[in-house]
């Protein structure tokens, strides 16, 4: 499994809710189709603002509160 951890910023992420943004998207990548994700106010991962389940398509992970899909191959 491989674990994420993503700030996430208007600079770096085309995305309009201005609510998430400096906050951190953390997510573990393995073989199943459902991936599991926490976006919390640290980078840590302690301050939990939300949770929940999400998907990859075309080596892209969608991300449902910001409506943005992040290219995994630019953060190998």
């Amino acid at each position: 499994m491989k674990q994420i951890c993503i700030k996430l910023t208007r600079d770096n992420y085309n995305f309009r809710f201005k609510q998430y943004e400096g906050m951190f998207f953390h997510a573990e990548i393995g073989d199943s189709e459902v991936i599991k994700y926490k976006i919390t106010k640290d980078e840590k991962g302690e301050e939990l603002k939300e949770f929940g389940n999400t998907h990859i398509k075309d080596d892209m992970i969608y991300i449902p509160q910001i409506e943005a899909y992040l290219d995994l191959k630019k953060m190998k």
